[in-house]
This record gives structure tokens, C-alpha cells and sequence, in this order.
């Protein structure tokens, strides 16, 4: 059995919690671009500097519809994650960041029963 599963039987299931909240909304960057692709390759050189320096994922660019390209970084801070978002509307660049906090709440220990009460694939039942 897994670490994570076997932490969260051993814990009694996970209480019930809220959704988190919604990432911020995006900001202009100041960089500029000519087109879309000088854009897009912006992002990339985002993703390919964060994998080889201290981030703990990068991924992208990935188009999520015609002319909205992105690209995600994250990084391991506190209890949680930073997550920054890169966006490219054809060739506008915004990005947003935020954390994501692995604990419950401010006051809850960081074990690792904590962090597999919030792990939503043990609660849905998929596989890692």
C-alpha cells in the first residue's frame, strides 16, 4: 500500500474541506512582443531556465485554445507550493502567481497525514 493511502486509513479518511480558492486574475507583464510566436517562445525559454535551476516542475507552453498559450512553474515554499502562470493572448504576455498551501489551515502540523488528507486522488479513489 502506499505511503500517502496507508497514512490516510491510518488517520480515519479525510475530513470534509472547501474547494480552494480561485488563482488570482492575470497581470500585464511587461514584456512585449511582435507575434504570437515570439511570445510562445518566450514561455519556453521560461519552462527550459526553471528546469534547470531550483523549481520542482515546469511545464509548457500548451495551448488551451486558438491564440491562449501557457506555460506553469512551481516551486516548494513553506507548507505548500508558489505556482506562476505564464499567458500568451496571441502575443500579449500576462502572468499570475499564488500559493498553494498543503496544510488544512495556518495551524496544522505539516505531517505526512496532513498532506494526504488534502491529496484529492486518494479521496476520488485514482492512481498515481
Amino acid at each position: 500500500m502506499p505511503l500517502l493511502l496507508a497514512a490516510a486509513a491510518a488517520s480515519g479518511g479525510a475530513p470534509e474541506r472547501s474547494d480552494p480558492p480561485e488563482p488570482p486574475e492575470f497581470g500585464a507583464a511587461s514584456r512585449r512582443f511582435a507575434d504570437a510566436a515570439g511570445c510562445r517562445a518566450h514561455l519556453a525559454g521560461l519552462v527550459a531556465e526553471a528546469r534547470g535551476s531550483s523549481f520542482d516542475a515546469a511545464e509548457g507552453p500548451y495551448e488551451i485554445a486558438l491564440g491562449d498559450v501557457r506555460a506553469h512553474t512551481v516551486r516548494s515554499e513553506g507548507h505548500g507550493h508558489r505556482i506562476a502562470e505564464y499567458r500568451c493572448a496571441v502575443a500579449e504576455l500576462s502572468e499570475r502567481s499564488w500559493t498553494r498551501s498543503m496544510a488544512a489551515d495556518a495551524e496544522e502540523e505539516f505531517t505526512v497525514e496532513s498532506v494526504a488528507r488534502r491529496a484529492e486522488w486518494l479521496k476520488d479513489g485514482r492512481r498515481q
